[in-house]
Order: C-alpha cells, then structure tokens, then sequence
C-alpha cells in the first residue's frame, strides 16, 4: 500500500484501489475498515453528510494514518436515511456550501492527525448527478477548488471538464463493483446487476489492460482509462466487500507487475 506522509503528488503512479470508508453513524455501523484497510491505496472517508459523525470521522483518520493509507474526503448529500443514493435538489449555493462545510469537516481531523488531504471523491448520487448536471457540477467543484488536491472522476464527462475549468488536478476513476450503462454512464449501486468475486477481479484485470469493462447488459464499454494510471473504487457496504476488495487487489497487482514495475 502508499504511506503517504506529505502533500498528494497530484497523480498516481500506477493503479491504486480507494474505497468508501467511516460509512458508519452513531450506533449503525457499516464497512469493515479494519479488514480492508490492508488491501487498499486510499480511503475516501465520509464527512457527515451520508454517513460519519464526528467520533467515526476521527477514529477511520486514526485508522488511515495506521496503515499507511492515503486519506481523501467522501462528501456526499445530506440524507443518512437515503445514504446519499436518493436524487437530492439543491441549488447552486446550496451545493457549494455543503461541499465546503463536508470536506472542512473532514480536514479539521485530518490536520490534528497531522495526515494530508489527498483528494475529493463525492459519493452515491451526487458523484452520479454530477456526471451531467452542468449547475450541480460546477458549484461542487468551484467549492472543490479552495482544497488544492486531485479531485477523483470520471473520464470524458463533466467530471474531468469541470475540474479542469477550475484547475483542480484529475485522477481518473472506474468501478468494478458497480455498473455502467451500454453507453458508459455509472449507474450506481441501485441500478447494478449482483457482481461476483470472479466478475469483480475480471473486471479490474479488463480495465487495466484493456481500458473496457462490462456493462449491465454484458457489452463491453470503454470508460476512457485506457493506457495510463487510474484508481479503481470499491464500496464497503456491500455483503461480499471483503472478498470483492481482495480479486481487485489480486488483479491490480498483476496489472501492476506487468505494466507499471518500473513506476
């Protein structure tokens, strides 16, 4: 894994895996952080508005900063009962506001632990919404903007455009737990086929070295991350995350290996 112990480099050297953790609130507990941690690059940690409290917010950090793990913020629509999933409206200033009020939050904990923030991950719906919402993704990522790190996106959509615009660095990102539509377009955990173990390392080992991944219909679908480095999400609430994590980190080390070694 990356021990990250200064400022994000503004890109990624090979392919990593992050996923989404501090899912829990209050007494509801959700994820396997510990379990996970091991296998992963990053930890995109939930900043209150989908998931968190403050006591989980600082113990995930506490649980990063253990195992070396790079931390960046996983603000998503402030609606714990839908878990950020359910289409939200907000306005402009509404989206601007709450992106800055999630991310500080998370960064107040990160600067006692005395660990960067690596980058910015919204998550569930408004990661999806903002995919094609010109509104919803410009006031997110003007807000984005103020924090100085890699956002991390989708390819050839308004994530990478809108991130440009305000010259907020870009990593790209693809899923495997998850799925696309025939035409590339995420849908999200509630409208995805089940994904078995198998799947998920065929998947990662597929978008490695072939930049394509299957779709919900079974076609095959290119995600725009053909040929250079990228991250690879995964989500920690589903049942089988433990053994979906390990196929994909057993296929990006073999990706690794193969065409990253000298990195």
């Amino acid at each position: 894994m990356v021990n990250s112990t200064s400022s994000s480099s503004h890109q990624i050297q090979r392919v990593e895996i992050n996923v989404d953790c501090g899912e829990a609130f209050g007494y509801w507990q959700c994820g396997p952080d510990e379990d996970l941690m091991p296998l992963i690059d990053a930890a995109n940690i939930a900043c209150g508005g989908h998931a968190g409290d403050p006591v989980t917010i600082r113990r995930t950090v506490a649980l990063a900063k253990k195992h070396g793990i790079k931390v960046g913020a996983h603000p998503g629509f402030p609606d714990k009962v839908g878990f950020g999933r359910r289409v939200l409206a907000m306005t402009s200033e509404q989206a601007y506001s709450e992106m800055l009020y999630q991310v500080g939050a998370l960064k107040v904990f990160l600067d006692e632990a005395g660990v960067p923030l690596n980058h910015i991950k919204p998550h569930g719906m408004w990661y999806i919404m903002m995919q094609n919402n010109e509104e919803l993704n410009d006031a997110a990522m003007r807000a984005i903007s103020h924090f100085k790190v890699p956002v991390y996106g989708m390819p050839n959509t308004l994530h990478e455009s809108g991130a440009k615009k305000y010259g907020i660095p870009f990593i790209p990102e693809a899923f495997v737990d998850v799925n696309y539509n025939s035409e590339g377009v995420l849908l999200g955990v509630p409208g995805s086929r089940k994904m078995a173990t198998e799947d998920i390392y065929q998947a990662a080992l597929s978008l490695g070295k072939k930049g394509l991944v299957a779709a919900v219909d079974h076609s095959l679908v290119d995600v725009g991350v053909k040929g250079n480095p990228f991250t690879i999400c995964l989500h920690s609430d589903l049942g089988t995350c433990r053994e979906n994590v390990a196929a994909a980190r057993k296929a990006v080390d073999e990706i690794n290996k193969e065409l990253y070694s000298s990195s």
